[in-house]
């Protein structure tokens, strides 16, 4: 009997990972800030904004600027067209300080967020089905042109590409040797997205996959109709004016020389000609999250 207690406890304690915090409560941050964002000056940069895990830390967790919306995507793992109200008409912004109790997964991070909405902005909402607007991609009628990922040389022994990035002829700027990632770069009135073993979709969390980066544009709903199930290498070129990019880092600027409305196609028929994908309008059903109630002055620290 002991020796069946001793080893009960032993699995305990290796599955829960030491828990810090008792099974029956909820999981919260140790200690959270939390002030509203103090205005900006004339001509200051934004900065880093959003939520996060803090830089070179384990136990920091931080909101920069962040609307009550903002903080309820990153909790609840929503894209913004899922929420409403509209995340673009939620125009508060908090600073949050939050320390982590030890043995936090990254799992857990949006929990404890969701119970610090709850307790201090006394977040209310539900959810409802409803139909939107929105594009099916699908494989274009002149056949698909997007290309499978290759191995990962690095992996079977290749020297590394040198370190920095490089101009190639069109005047983009590249960090070579870089898997995993979606990145855009602009030149001379264009825009190029690079991906590179990257999916045409997924539910993970901050994976980068082609319809996000479609939504970016859009702006509405991208639902994946290709049934690509791989990682894949592409790049797109188009017109940088055809729509405004979001949500995606910029790798170089251009130089501003030409007139962005004078080249390059349209991300639509980029996509169609370079890619062999296409974007059809069609009314697609979401789960929406709805807020019913949030305290714009938070509970005290």
């Amino acid at each position: 009997m002991t020796r069946h207690i001793t080893a009960t406890l032993l699995a305990l304690f290796v599955c829960g990972e030491a828990r810090s915090q008792p099974l029956d409560q909820p999981l919260t941050f140790e200690v959270a800030s939390v002030k509203p964002s103090p205005p900006m000056r004339p001509g200051e940069p934004r900065g880093r904004f959003g939520c996060f895990q803090g830089p070179g830390s384990r136990t920091r967790f931080i909101c920069a600027r962040a609307s009550i919306s903002t903080m309820v995507l990153y909790a609840y793992d929503l894209k913004p067209y899922e929420l409403r109200p509209p995340v673009s008409t939620d125009t508060s912004e908090f600073n949050i300080e939050a320390k982590l109790p030890s043995g936090t997964t990254a799992e857990q991070i949006p929990v404890m967020l969701r119970s610090l909405l709850s307790e201090r902005f006394k977040l209310a909402f539900h959810r409802e089905k409803a139909e939107v607007k929105g594009y099916a991609l699908v494989e274009a009628k002149s056949g698909l042109k997007i290309k499978e990922s290759t191995p990962d040389a690095l992996a079977s022994g290749a020297v590394r590409p040198a370190a920095g990035p490089v101009k190639d002829p069109d005047g983009f700027v590249y960090i070579p040797g870089l898997r995993n990632t979606l990145v855009v770069g602009r030149a001379n009135g264009l825009t190029r997205w690079v991906g590179t073993n990257v999916a045409v979709d997924s539910d993970v969390r901050n994976a980068p996959c082609l319809t996000k980066l479609l939504y970016s544009l859009t702006s509405l709903p991208v639902f994946d109709a290709t049934g690509l199930k791989g990682k894949y290498d592409f790049a797109l070129t188009f017109g940088a004016d055809s729509m405004a990019v979001s949500g995606a880092p910029a790798l170089s600027e251009g130089d501003g020389t030409l007139s962005p409305a004078d080249v390059g196609p349209s991300v639509f028929k980029a996509l169609e000609e370079q890619l062999g994908l296409k974007l059809e309008p069609k009314k697609i059903v979401v789960d929406l999250f709805v807020i019913d109630h949030a305290e714009k002055t938070p509970g005290e620290n």
